[in-house]
Formats: structure tokens, C-alpha cells, sequence
């Protein structure tokens, strides 16, 4: 037996839909590692006490959910610049007394997209369905890649408009923009990401977020959205002749990246994409899902 095991946790409330544990289960198995992964249901007002038990019971890190992303910041001692800029925390890692804090979500998105489609993201003209908390990280990750535009098309157009305004501040030379979906043209965008929870199972299954005739040849469709893995959006874009990215992808590498900076070594991403796949089908399809928070 180890001499040391370390503790890793995915903080939320609820939390027992989280797909972490198994994923992080699977890599640290696959790894032979000497560690354990759990999920920790901690109420909203327990948070500033649950960072504490993460810091000094000597925990390697944690993974935030919701609704705890954006408020943990105030209590971690320092955290990256994108987790600054996106304004909310997925990961945590611990060093001595010191609880450092990341956001992987942005980077999980944009690494799949780059491994399983072969995707560049630099020079993309990209529109962004919703404008919640998903809808900042990829946002941040687009322009942070090189975009060359980035639309945010929301009903609550003022919400759009303020997350666009806050990206041009954060990235001066940027062209963002903000529009309703009634306004929404798609004729010079090549790249469509859905950040809203329409289309899910048990919310609004076979809803589409915009109008089918949006969707064209030239497009790349990401739908952030992994229960079903094929929404009404993705099979509706498959039908218009676009490229496809499902909902999974991200989900899978914001877990890998998080394990890469807790054991500094690759993830096993074949493996924790398997286990998050055994858990979705079929039991797991019924289970809730709100992208536009990014719940893992």
C-alpha cells in the first residue's frame, strides 16, 4: 500500500450527475496511480469552508462545479490570467498552503476541436449562441487563439452586449460583436458553437437554438451540449453539409488538462472519454445538463 494517497474532489451542489469522478477514476486507475477522486456535494454557503478543508487537510486539488465557479475566487490565493479574464474557477491546485486557481473549460473546448477535427482557430469567424458562463470561456478561448471575429447572438441582447463589451476591453484589437437571433446572419461565419442548454435531454429536446436556415456547408457546428451526444442542432447541421463537434469533446479535455496540471504528466484522454461515454449511455441520458454553467 502507498504511503501517501492523494485527495482529489469535485466540489458542487448537486453534484452527483458529475461525470468527473468517473473520468479522473479511470485515469488515475489506468496510471496506477496512488490517488482518490470524489464528489463533494457542499452547499453554496459551505464553499469558503469546503477551500479551507481543500487546503489544509493537504488535498492535491479540486475541480469546481456549479454553483460554485464564479465565487471561489474571492477565497484562492492566486489564480491564471484566464480564470481571471472568463471571471470564474473550474480547477484548483494546491501548493503548500497556497490553493492556486485555473479554468480549463475555454482550452478543454478549443483542444478538441483542434484533435479531433484538425482545427485551427486562428483567423476564425465565429458566432457564439447564449451568453452565460460557457459563452465567456469559449469566447476567450476563440480570441485568445487569434478569432478574427466573434459574434454573441442571445435573446437577452443587453447580456450579449455586455459580455461584449467586456472582450473588447480584454482584448483591444478584437472584433466582437453582439446581435439577437433574430438578426443573426451566418453567410461569413465558418465556425457556429451552441453555449446554451436548448436541445438537451429533459430541458428542450429537439429544439434548435437558431433557425435550421443558418446552418450551411461551410460551417463548422460545436454544440456544447453532450446529453444527447447528437442534438437536433448537430443532426440539423449534419443534414445542411457542416462539420460536427459534439458536446463530449470538451467535457473530456477540461477533465484532461486539469489532470495534467494536478500530476504533470499527459492525461489518458482515450480512457477518461470511454468512462464518461459508459456513464452517459444509457442510464446516464436522462440526467440534466446545463451547458451555459459547464457542469462537469
Amino acid at each position: 500500500m502507498a504511503d501517501h494517497i492523494d485527495l482529489l474532489a469535485v466540489l458542487g451542489h448537486p453534484v452527483g450527475h458529475s461525470l468527473s469522478p468517473a473520468m479522473h477514476g479511470a485515469a488515475i486507475t489506468a496510471f496506477k496511480l496512488a490517488a482518490v477522486y470524489t464528489a463533494v456535494d457542499l452547499p453554496p454557503e459551505q464553499l469558503a469552508q469546503g477551500l479551507q478543508a481543500v487546503r489544509v487537510l493537504g488535498y492535491l486539488g479540486a475541480n469546481l462545479t456549479i454553483p460554485h465557479k464564479e465565487r471561489a475566487l474571492q477565497w484562492l490565493d492566486d489564480c491564471s490570467e484566464s480564470a481571471v479574464r472568463i471571471g470564474a474557477v473550474n480547477t484548483i491546485i494546491r501548493s503548500g498552503d497556497r490553493l492556486f486557481g485555473d479554468n480549463t473549460d475555454g482550452r478543454g473546448w478549443a483542444r478538441s476541436i483542434r484533435e479531433e477535427l484538425g482545427i485551427t482557430l486562428s483567423g476564425a469567424r465565429a458566432c457564439i449562441v447564449g451568453a452565460g458562463g460557457a459563452a465567456r470561456a469559449i469566447a476567450d478561448a476563440l480570441l485568445a487563439s487569434g478569432a478574427e471575429q466573434v459574434v454573441l447572438c442571445n435573446r437577452d441582447v443587453d447580456r450579449a452586449e455586455r459580455l461584449a463589451l467586456t472582450l473588447r476591453r480584454q482584448y483591444p484589437k478584437s472584433d466582437v460583436r453582439s446581435c439577437a437571433p433574430t438578426g443573426l446572419r451566418t453567410d461569413g461565419i465558418d465556425l457556429l458553437v451552441n453555449s446554451t442548454p436548448v436541445g438537451m435531454y429533459g430541458h428542450s429536446e429537439g429544439a434548435l437554438p437558431i433557425a435550421a436556415g443558418l446552418l450551411h456547408g461551410s460551417m463548422v457546428v460545436s454544440d456544447l451540449v453532450y446529453r444527447p451526444r447528437r442534438t437536433a442542432l448537430l443532426s440539423a447541421a449534419q443534414c445542411a453539409g457542416a462539420v460536427i463537434h459534439e458536446g463530449i469533446g470538451m467535457l473530456v479535455w477540461q477533465g484532461a488538462l486539469a489532470f495534467e496540471e494536478w500530476f504533470g504528466a499527459p492525461a489518458p484522454v482515450a480512457v477518461m472519454r470511454e468512462a464518461a461515454l459508459r456513464r452517459l449511455e444509457p442510464s446516464g441520458a436522462s440526467a440534466a445538463h446545463d451547458p451555459s454553467n459547464t457542469t462537469f
